[in-house]
């Protein structure tokens, strides 16, 4: 089953020119098969990123930005960079949705390698004019990067980099141990046994603007060992969902959800659970003129999940 050694998602309690193939064969049997990472050289999508929070304390809020994402030429050392540009940011009440995205490096074989200096970033200028000692600035530059490295490389993880090389048998469900952390209380986590469990499909539609069934569904879910749907008390589930073309890992959407019931009282006191769910999606628009004009108004899927108590 695929490891997850390259983790694809931070998780997050709320309190608030390459070729490459998919094959069918291998050492297990005939049916399995093989995700191979292959981006073309200059590959170019327009990308539509929302978010959707609801809390039983703060209600719901959304956010949405669009930007354009290319993955340059292999250079002298055998690297690429993922590149971000023309960020349009259509609503944002989260502070993070309003942070720089960083240029990624992604070597040959796919795999995350680190972001390109802050210091040769436009954002390098705000930081400049902000009224702090260069010590201060140092330590702001410094924690600034690796949110930024964090956050490109838990990207890359979810939509290729755990992916790649992985051989799974489309229809079957792969279960695994694991760990995974949980609310223990407002604002702390614990980390606790989890299981793991992931299915691929294949010939399915890449979206609904592309209906061919070329691409592959993976939907991986991660709870706690024991936990149900019906399970009283605290509750932590996370899904991802993956759409994307299995002979490249070039991704067309990509989804994860994150439900979470906490107690925010002390250990010895009444319980007070409170309630979140946070939907993140990523859609991938390939084939559009991503350098100029308007972009095709493709719209992502946003369910409305709630938990039951």
């Amino acid at each position: 089953m695929a490891s997850f050694l390259r983790p694809w998602l931070a998780v997050v309690v709320l309190s608030a020119g390459a070729s490459g193939c998919a094959t069918l064969g291998g050492a297990r049997g005939k049916d399995l098969v093989s995700l191979r990472y292959g981006w073309p050289e200059q590959a170019s999508m327009r990308v539509i990123h929302t978010v959707d929070v609801r809390t039983d304390w703060s209600g719901r809020q959304t956010a949405e930005r669009r930007f354009t994402m290319i993955l340059g030429p292999v250079d002298a050392e055998g690297q690429r960079r993922l590149v971000v540009r023309d960020v349009e940011i259509i609503g944002a009440p989260f502070p993070a949705f309003v942070e720089p995205l960083a240029t990624a490096i992604i070597d040959a074989q796919g795999d995350f390698q680190g972001i390109d200096p802050l210091e040769d970033r436009r954002s390098q200028a705000f930081l400049e004019a902000l009224p702090l000692s260069p010590r201060k600035k140092a330590q702001l530059t410094a924690s600034i990067t690796a949110g930024l490295e964090r956050e490109a490389r838990d990207k890359w993880n979810q939509w290729v980099g755990s992916w790649h090389g992985a051989r799974l048998k489309p229809g079957k469900l792969e279960v695994g141990e694991m760990t995974m952390d949980v609310g223990s209380g407002r604002k702390s986590t614990q980390s606790v046994p989890a299981e793991e469990r992931i299915r691929l499909d294949v010939g399915v539609p890449c979206s609904d603007a592309d209906p061919e069934p070329r691409c592959a569904r993976l939907h991986v879910v991660r709870e706690p060992v024991g936990q149900t749907d019906d399970t009283p008390g605290r509750f932590a589930r996370v899904e991802l969902e993956l759409v994307t073309e299995p002979t490249t890992l070039l991704p067309h959407s990509a989804r994860i959800l994150r439900m979470d019931r906490v107690d925010w009282n002390a250990p010895d006191g009444e319980p007070d659970f409170h309630e979140s769910v946070h939907v993140e999606q990523h859609t991938f628009i390939h084939g559009a003129d991503t350098m100029t004009g308007p972009m095709a108004r493709v719209m992502p899927r946003q369910p409305s999940p709630t938990l039951e108590k």
